[in-house]
This record gives C-alpha cells, structure tokens and sequence, in this order.
C-alpha cells in the first residue's frame, strides 16, 4: 500500500473532516500517513452519505481515521 493518497482519494484529518484530494487549503506534501487517513477511489455518491450518522472510515493511511464531515470548500 502506498504512504500517500492516490486518484480521486477522499482524505481524512486529524479532526474527522473528509477533504478531496487536491483541496485548495491543505499541502498535498502534508497528507501522509500516520497523520492522514484516506480512500483512494472511493465510489461515487460515497462523499455525499459522510455524516455524524455515516461515519466514513479510512481505508489507507491511518485507518483509525473517520470523517463525520465534509469540508465546505471541497463540497462544491
């Protein structure tokens, strides 16, 4: 598995926010596991279900990570 997020990954920080890979306020240099958690490839319509009662959890990076919300800047 690789040490970073690929294709059109959704990425998990820290504070459980979901962010797309490439979101305009986060370095791309930055997101590297154990500090991130991510899904690379994720199915379509999986970004829309992320909530506090849909938790999505990650599958690379650290796994332990789960996102409970999505950033505003990447939901448009």
């Amino acid at each position: 598995m690789k040490p970073y997020p690929t294709g059109d990954a959704i990425i998990i920080s820290l504070r459980g926010v979901a962010h797309r890979l490439g979101c305009s306020h986060q370095s791309g240099s930055d997101v590297r596991a154990p500090l991130w958690g991510w899904i690379n490839y994720p199915d379509p319509g999986l970004w829309q279900r992320i909530s506090e009662s849909s938790p999505l959890r990650a599958t690379g990076g650290n796994t332990k990570r789960a996102a409970t919300r999505r950033c505003r800047s990447c939901d448009h």
